[in-house]
């Protein structure tokens, strides 16, 4: 296991500047989540991290040790990619073994390990089969079980369960997630799934144009986000975002809709606001309940069993409010919606940086 610095990482295709100066400082044992929408930058990082790109100016160091010129197998990282990379004409005992190639350990040694890695990913009944009579989670376990043979110092997967379906992906995160509380790890995680990236990191690290939006743990992001970005990327359904105008004393008002004002004390600003409200937290309103009161119809009803979403337009904005699943509201219907004042986050509509 080790640390990992990442310092002023940049990446040039040509004149292109894809990666602009990213900052990033791993824990030894740290499972870390860069996760993003496609093109931001977080795979290029991933593969300057583990030797597959050539860094055009920064620094990357392991265990303390500058890696910039080290060929990927001089780096003790082992890397899991988003197709598997498992030969076809191998058992999975010798995919699993390839890892170790290069090793220096003995025979015995070697299918010690080997059986060691499958019974902790419960492959030892599998060992002798081929990839073809797997399915798409053993192959991703024997694809992991490569990697770990070799006791790698640092973990990298990229997009390691975008390929599975939606119930495999959810049971491989479950296995994701022992693993590292299992070896204590270094683990970087590339995705592009935020639901992933909460469930897994210690820490999330959100990338958009080549630069990091916010690094922090899931809670944090999900409670206090930098920016509109992170506000809408991380939680799901998104944040709600409503053009507000606060004043001096605190009181604000909601843009296209009437009987929609609080005050909010302590937060004066005279000027326009961005309102972010979470869909959780936007609740349905009684006939006779006071304070912060948006009046809309309901245009779709999304019935998810133990919960339901409902889609509502309140004035000029669209509103998403999330409730229980027994709820007797129907499109068409009038809604009333509230939310308490502490839940609410307010942003630089020009900068879209948190308030």
């Amino acid at each position: 296991m080790a640390n990992v610095a990442i310092k002023k990482l940049v990446k040039r295709y040509g004149d292109v500047e894809v990666l602009h100066g990213i900052d990033l400082d791993i824990a030894d044992g740290e499972f870390v989540v860069l996760v993003g929408p496609s093109g931001c930058g977080k795979s290029t990082t991933l593969r300057m991290l583990a030797g597959l790109e050539e860094i055009s100016d920064g620094e990357i160091s392991i265990g303390g040790k500058v890696v910039n010129n080290l060929e990927p197998k001089a780096r003790n990282i082992a890397m899991v990619f988003q197709n598997y990379a498992i030969y076809p004409h191998m058992s999975v005992y010798k995919n699993i073994g390839f890892g170790l190639r290069t090793s220096t350990l003995d025979k015995p040694a070697k299918d010690r390990r080997i059986r060691e890695t499958a019974e902790m990913l419960d492959l030892t009944q599998l060992l002798e089969r081929r990839p073809s009579q797997l399915s798409g989670g053993q192959r991703q376990r024997v694809a992991i079980g490569r990697a770990m043979v070799r006791d790698p110092a640092v973990f990298l997967f990229d997009e390691p369960l975008s390929n599975l379906d939606a119930q495999l992906r959810a049971q491989m995160r479950l296995e994701v997630k022992r693993l590292h509380q299992r070896l204590k790890s270094t683990i970087v995680f590339v995705t592009h799934d935020q639901v992933e990236a909460m469930t897994l990191a210690d820490r999330i690290a959100i990338m958009r144009d080549g630069r990091i939006e916010q690094l922090g743990t899931p809670d944090e992001l999900y409670r206090k986000p930098a920016n509109t970005f992170v506000a809408q990327f991380v939680g799901s359904p998104s944040m709600n975002l409503v053009p507000g105008q606060l004043d001096a004393e605190g009181n604000l008002t909601f843009e296209g809709t009437e009987h929609a004002s609080i005050v909010l004390p302590g937060r004066a600003r005279a000027g326009a606001v961005t309102v972010g409200i979470r869909p959780p937290e936007l609740e349905i309103a009684g006939q006779d309940q006071k304070g912060l009161i948006l009046e809309g119809h309901v245009e779709i009803v999304e019935r998810l069993g133990h919960e339901a979403l409902v889609y509502l337009t309140a004035g000029s904005q669209s509103l998403i409010a999330q409730t229980d699943g027994l709820t007797k509201l129907a499109p068409g219907d009038s809604v009333r919606v509230t939310a308490r004042p502490d839940t609410l986050h307010l942003f630089d509509p020009s900068s879209g940086l948190a308030l």
